[in-house]
């Protein structure tokens, strides 16, 4: 374990302690889900877009993968979902992707509890080495452990599974790039299904890339035995969160097995994704 990432643990404990001694208002939680293929057709099924407006309203802040939604239908009926627990906003990329198939990432926010202060959309037109570039968001929030707002940039990437290699050695650059285009920002998290395991990357493979590696200055806070997929025989943990930056203390990395929690059997439960969220507090 490095110096830094122990001295954020230390000091992450005694942040917990003082909050529970002085009542501050929680963390923040927040979450990335790649809600498969997220559109129209799937959020007019009434029972099904209750329960993923209801998975989705856990979080202060969630970006949504996999979204396809040309007539905003979708994105609408979730949004006026989530506004009924309170007000929230959106934050959108555009459409991105090579082919005519395309996605876009969608960052839903509490309004009261996180503002947006600037996006950012990495352009790697030059060397075309995301299939669906990277896409950014400063956060200005209340941080319980500076006692004051902060700001910090987060950042959806959905791979290629064929091109999860190539994408993610590229990713600290884009990470990079987008933190320090918001120059108040304190560090980024990449948070996204970047397909980081099973065949679409290999243990030997993942050792070689720069954020998975010690003393890089990038933190991996979803572990590879954690098992983000709600699919029936396999255990892999494509979803990640990646952090660059002392700036960025977080605790509680975990997935929401909604299957579980709401007692969905099979058939409804694949209806909603094939991935389950990941999440974590932000401090």
């Amino acid at each position: 374990m490095s110096l830094q990432w122990s001295f954020s643990l230390l000091l992450l404990f005694a942040v917990c302690s003082m909050s529970e001694v002085a009542g501050l208002a929680p963390p923040l939680k927040v979450s990335a889900f790649n809600i498969q293929t997220f559109g129209k057709t799937k959020m007019s099924n009434d029972t099904i877009a209750n329960y993923i407006i209801n998975i989705t309203s856990r979080y202060d802040i969630v970006v949504i993968q996999e979204v396809r939604d040309s007539t905003f239908f979708a994105l609408n009926k979730l949004w006026a979902g989530l506004n009924l627990t309170g007000p929230w906003g959106l934050t959108l990329s555009e459409p991105l992707g090579r082919t005519s198939y395309k996605e876009q990432y969608a960052f839903f926010y509490r309004t009261p509890k996180v503002t947006i202060r600037g996006t950012f959309q990495y352009n790697d037109s030059a060397l075309d080495v995301f299939e669906r570039e990277p896409f950014a968001v400063e956060v200005e929030y209340y941080s319980v452990a500076k006692l004051a707002n902060n700001r910090i940039a987060l950042q959806a990437l959905h791979t290629k599974p064929t091109d999860t290699v190539q994408e993610l050695q590229a990713l600290p650059n884009a990470m990079r790039a987008a933190n320090a285009s918001f120059p108040n920002a304190k560090g980024i998290i990449a948070m996204s299904d970047m397909n980081a395991d099973c065949s679409y990357l290999s243990s030997s493979n993942r050792k070689q890339l720069e954020i998975f590696q010690n003393g890089t200055g990038f933190t991996s806070v979803i572990p590879d035995t954690f098992d983000t997929t709600s699919t029936a025989g396999t255990d892999c943990a494509y979803d990640r969160a990646i952090i660059l930056g002392q700036g960025v203390v977080v605790s509680g990395a975990a997935t929401y097995r909604f299957d579980d929690q709401l007692r969905l059997d099979v058939d409804t439960t694949l209806a909603i994704s094939d991935h389950y969220p990941i999440e974590f507090n932000l401090y």
